[in-house]
């Protein structure tokens, strides 16, 4: 099964995205779009694994989250991967309590390395995925005319999620809930 390690996000954020995304639309984005039910912040990504792993995996995230605490977060401007003149995705970045964020994921990467759990290592960069660009392009000007509202809020769970992909976009369940209180 493929998984990966999320923060979930409220409802009034998931609904600034919603907005964020119209107003990409407006500004002539074209974009696959993420539903906005759906956005949330990956922590790690671990790919493919084998049901034995999900405990391990679910005691990882319980160890590092019972050292951390809620981490405030809130929406801060809009990005694009790998930068907005060669634009394939577009997100969302995030402010706040990232030292906190990033202490939050180095100890689950490194509970998952200890345990010889694979997972992608590729240096993490807190953001929300908003879209994906079919052919790379120049979105500097739509970028800086769309305004963000801070949306602050308490990132206070986390889930590992199983995701699967079909033909109508991903469809995640949700394996296990940590609470970060």
């Amino acid at each position: 099964m493929r998984v990966f390690i999320a923060l979930e996000l409220p409802k009034e954020v998931k609904a600034e995205i919603s907005k964020i995304q119209q107003d990409l639309k407006k500004a002539g984005v074209q974009a696959r779009w993420v539903q906005s039910t759906i956005v949330h912040l990956t922590l790690v990504f671990l790919g493919s694994i084998t049901p034995d792993k999900v405990k391990p995996i679910e005691e990882i995230i319980s160890e590092a989250t019972g050292q951390i605490g809620p981490i405030e977060l809130h929406l801060n401007k809009t990005g694009c991967f790998p930068d907005p003149t060669k634009a394939r995705i577009i997100h969302l970045e995030l402010g706040g309590e990232l030292d906190k964020l990033n202490l939050l994921v180095a100890k689950i990467r490194k509970g998952l390395k200890k345990q010889k759990i694979w997972f992608d290592e590729k240096p993490f960069h807190p953001h929300l995925t908003l879209g994906r660009i079919r052919k790379r392009r120049n979105l500097t000007s739509a970028i800086k005319g769309v305004k963000v509202k801070k949306s602050e809020f308490i990132a206070n769970k986390i889930s590992l999620y199983k995701s699967t992909l079909t033909t109508t976009g991903p469809v995640y369940s949700e394996l296990k809930q940590i609470s970060l209180t």
